[in-house]
């Protein structure tokens, strides 16, 4: 094929691929619970730009690069075979074990160190060390999520996940280190006061409930505007040239939807629901666990720990698939805009029916 040839297949623009001005993909088969209860899916037009092999290079995952080993340590290692059938359902009471007794653990530490040593921490030292456990508790997420995609699978299992793409590897696991950075920061500098005694308060699953229901009508607006107005898609159409996300490209956009996302819609949801500190470092990491579990692909129906039993009865919980979906299908003009609840998506009429983690296809 002469180079006039390939100019009229491929787009010059990597960032062009799968716009609207596509043509349709051709169609591919689905699995039998997907085929049954869905048209078949886009295929993903950002291939040559998502493609994934820096993790094949050695001199990019050891630890003389940074980032490379940063980014290697914490993807998936192994196969996750598709599987067919129902879907297992995550107990909520595991969920809540393995996030409380981490996100208490830096609280506690806290206050040993004031009720037996008398010391209370400064600033700097408070966003020290909820930085470094922000980022441990993270990343330990992220290691749970992949056991458990090995043993679950993925959802749309017989298309392989998008990786980290060789021409954003660096820029992805930076906005990853923005991200864990920030937030902490920011919960520091807007909620943090050295001489309040370490507590958690009874209330602490309606401050959860209620923070991040209104979190994510922030989030909504937002998220629904970034598609729908032509200036802002140009900040978030990177994000959804990954139709098979895995949870390390939750990072993976530019950087003004990486500031929005890390700093303005937490800052608007704190302006209308103000939280103590450590009410606010809970739910942070209740906020992160979802955010991450949305961009896994698991195979296991998550439901959110604290909403989803509230919202269920009314249709307006969230799951993993609710997500997947919107990056699988969505592109200029989507649907499941939520990342904490369905809430803002029911209200607003713009959810789309889950296909294998519809109810009768779950495994209660």
């Amino acid at each position: 094929m002469d180079t006039k040839s390939m100019s009229a297949v491929l787009p010059l623009d990597p960032l062009e691929i799968g716009s609207e001005s596509s043509k349709d993909p051709p169609a591919v088969k689905l699995s039998p619970v997907a085929s049954e209860r869905s048209e078949p899916f886009s295929v993903n037009h950002t291939a040559p730009f998502m493609r994934s092999t820096w993790h094949k290079d050695p001199t990019k995952t050891s630890i003389s690069n940074p980032l490379g080993w940063v980014a290697y340590r914490t993807m998936l290692k192994g196969e996750a075979r598709p599987r067919e059938g129902k879907v297992a359902v995550h107990p909520l009471w595991t969920q809540h074990v393995f996030i409380l007794s981490r996100a208490i653990a830096p609280i506690a530490i806290q206050y040993i160190s004031m009720k037996y040593f008398h010391l209370s921490w400064p600033i700097w030292m408070a966003v020290i060390v909820y930085s470094i456990a922000y980022i441990a508790i993270l990343a330990m997420t992220v290691v749970r999520l992949n056991a458990l995609t090995l043993k679950h699978g993925f959802l749309d299992g017989h298309v392989p996940r998008d990786g980290i793409p060789d021409v954003r590897l660096k820029s992805t696991v930076i906005g990853l280190l923005f991200f864990v950075t920030v937030r902490p920061l920011m919960y520091c500098l807007v909620a943090y006061d050295r001489f309040e005694m370490p507590y958690i308060t009874p209330w602490l699953p309606v401050h959860v409930f209620l923070f991040t229901t209104i979190l994510d009508f922030w989030f909504y607006i937002y998220h629904r505007a970034m598609h729908e107005v032509d200036f802002l898609w140009r900040f978030h159409k990177t994000h959804h040239m990954a139709k098979h996300p895995i949870p390390l490209l939750a990072a993976f956009s530019d950087h003004v939807q990486e500031l929005m996302d890390s700093f303005v819609i937490h800052m608007f949801a704190y302006f209308v629901y103000p939280l103590d500190f450590f009410t606010l470092w809970i739910c942070a990491i209740y906020i992160e666990y979802v955010e991450l579990c949305g961009h896994s692909g698991v195979r296991l129906f998550c439901n959110h720990p604290v909403s989803g039993p509230i919202l269920r009865p009314f249709d307006m919980d969230l799951s993993v698939e609710d997500h997947d979906l919107h990056h699988r299908h969505g592109w200029r003009k989507s649907f499941n805009y939520g990342k904490q609840t369905r809430v803002w998506d029911k209200l607003f009429g713009t959810t789309r029916a889950r296909v294998e983690m519809a109810e009768e296809n779950l495994d209660r």
